[in-house]
């Protein structure tokens, strides 16, 4: 079954947030297969040409998730246009941003990204996320989607595995309670030297350019930063991001 002008312009839509369904754009081969394993594909779409052991192997898949397979030409896939990558696999999966206060009281460490507007950051931040161990991610309205395409084809669909939820600066601070919260900023504390940290620790990466917002800040028990050289402005966010996170860890295990 070719893909149509409808399901091509149905694609876009989704892949521009402009879609009145959940619904979600995922690429590439083992990203897709994650997604299938994790039971959030609702439509599965491969390249005629795509290598046939690639092909029967995503084909085996879906159908033990109970996914409907379409094929695609070459053609069909070069009229997405900039919508979707070369791989020849393409999905739509279901929402699985989860409820704030679920999100919020899950024990160990938690990102919270305050007003980041990059796709590509908030999926390179994902992947920070789910290296380390975080247990979920909290995302300010107004900022980039983590499951939108550039994000989600950043984090290579990581963001479906990681808990997320989505809200206002300000409910997401009332919903964090005593929790403690660490938020990165230029002129923050030494994060090499911030000594042991808690258990149960939210740590707020803010936007490219003007940091975290007002909410995030009066909701801080901590500011924290990165020493770097002088005539340096800032580091990229996802960067800054792995830096910090990397050091929260290794400070919050025991010596020897």
């Amino acid at each position: 079954m070719s893909i149509s002008r409808a399901q091509r312009q149905r694609i876009a839509a989704i892949a521009k947030g402009r879609w009145h369904e959940p619904l979600f754009l995922l690429e590439g081969r083992r990203a897709v297969r994650d997604a299938l394993a994790a039971d959030v594909v609702t439509e599965l779409w491969l390249r005629t040409d795509l290598d046939p052991e690639v092909a029967d192997g995503l084909r085996a898949d879906a159908r033990a998730a109970g996914v409907g397979v379409g094929e695609g030409s070459v053609s069909d896939f070069q009229r997405l246009g900039g919508t979707v990558s070369p791989q020849g696999v393409l999905a739509l999966v279901r929402d699985t941003s989860r409820d704030l206060a679920e999100v919020a009281a899950l024990p160990g460490l938690l990102l919270w990204l305050d007003g980041l507007q990059d796709p590509g950051n908030v999926g390179a931040v994902v992947r920070v996320a789910v290296a380390f161990g975080a247990s979920g991610l909290l995302v300010s309205s107004g900022g980039a989607h983590p499951l939108g395409l550039k994000a989600l084809r950043s984090s290579a669909g990581l963001a479906l595995r990681l808990p997320c939820a989505r809200a206002e600066a300000n409910e997401i601070s009332a919903a964090l309670g005593a929790r403690a919260v660490y938020v990165l900023e230029r002129d923050g504390e030494d994060v090499f030297a911030v000594g042991a940290v808690p258990s149960d620790l939210t740590l707020v990466v803010g936007s490219e350019g003007g940091g975290p917002g007002e909410a995030a800040h009066a909701a801080a028990t901590r500011r924290i930063g990165i020493p770097i050289e002088p005539g340096v402005d800032s580091l990229n966010a996802a960067v800054a991001a792995g830096i910090v996170v990397a050091a929260l860890r290794h400070a919050g295990r025991p010596r020897s």
